[in-house]
């Protein structure tokens, strides 16, 4: 069995190792991995050729035209539409991914955005610059605000725990209503969201992007939103229509938004995002920590060990769904 393992090396916690490559490898003593770098695009179509398994990097899986025993994609992000190709869409291979591994960090990624406008760091952090010691009369706190999940999955589940460890008040959007958890006080359909976006202080987006979500909101949601109100995007760009988000911010229909991903990334510089002084921005890395590819490899090799038992695996995408 040979796998082609992409190594990212432009971005640190991607980066795989020997300590990875050895766990891969000691699953079954038939398995070759083809280690090569994500630049060497040469040596990726060589290999490609005689892999029955790629795994990498979203933005590093090459096109499967050329690969003739492949029957399974590992990627090392929880979104795949990168990875989702037409070619792969309509071909006989899996998709897994590694949903899961990011809800810790990016977790305390929306902590510290809700953290940032309730204790208004950002005009701190502006006095600062500046040397100039005056007490902000408009500082809050998040205990007791209302934060609206939109979507309950690992990431979701996590945000909305620690939300209400620190004493918000949390309210939850998913599909199944069912199996609300303690820590939540009240779970909604996606058909009432109309109903609940008034009463959130907080609006964190957790929703994969997909043909349903693109856009899911635009100036209309925004409209209904208290006028104090942050949205917090985590999840794609796509969830946001931008151009009524911008329009939402400068007119002051919301309070604010704290956006770790944007519909055209990286952010162009001409954007008005980044002079806007009630959004904070942060670059696709609210995922990142140091034990990112650990946690990574854990799952692939999770993956690997039921594909080794023909049983079904674990972090196996839905093609048609998107995730």
């Amino acid at each position: 069995m040979r796998i082609l393992l992409i190594k990212t090396e432009d971005a640190t916690p991607l980066t795989t190792n020997k300590k990875h490559v050895e766990k891969i490898k000691s699953l079954s003593k038939d398995i070759q991995v083809n280690e090569v770098s994500s630049s060497n695009k040469n040596e990726i179509e060589k290999k490609l050729i005689d892999a029955e398994i790629i795994a990498g990097a979203p933005g590093s899986i090459p096109s499967i035209k050329k690969a003739k025993k492949l029957k399974w994609i590992q990627s090392f992000s929880a979104g795949v539409e990168k990875v989702l190709t037409q070619e792969v869409k309509e071909s006989d291979v899996i998709v897994t991914n590694v949903s899961g591994i990011h809800a810790i960090p990016i977790a305390e990624h929306v902590l510290g955005f809700m953290l940032i406008f309730t204790r208004r760091f950002y005009e701190t952090f502006k006095q600062q610059e500046k040397k100039i010691w005056k007490k902000d009369k408009k500082i809050t706190e998040l205990r007791e605000k209302t934060v609206l999940v939109v979507g309950l999955g690992h990431i979701g589940t996590e945000v909305a725990r620690l939300s209400n460890y620190l004493g918000a008040y949390v309210i939850a959007i998913k599909q199944n209503v069912k199996n609300k958890p303690d820590f939540i006080s009240k779970v909604y359909s996606a058909d009432q969201m109309d109903k609940i976006l008034p009463k959130a202080d907080f609006v964190i987006l957790c929703l994969p992007h997909t043909e349903k979500t693109h856009h899911i909101f635009d100036k209309k949601k925004f409209k209904l939103m208290k006028k104090s109100a942050v949205i917090i995007n985590i999840g794609r760009g796509g969830l946001i229509n931008e151009m009524d988000l911008l329009e939402a911010l400068d007119k002051k229909i919301i309070g604010g938004a704290g956006l770790d991903v944007t519909e055209e990334e990286p952010l162009p510089k001409n954007s008005k995002l980044w002079e806007m002084e009630n959004v904070v921005i942060t670059p696709h890395h609210s995922g990142w920590s140091e034990k990112y590819m650990d946690r990574a490899i854990d799952i692939f090799c999770l993956n690997l060990k039921a594909y080794l038992k023909g049983k079904p695996l674990p972090n196996l995408v839905d093609k048609k769904r998107g995730y």
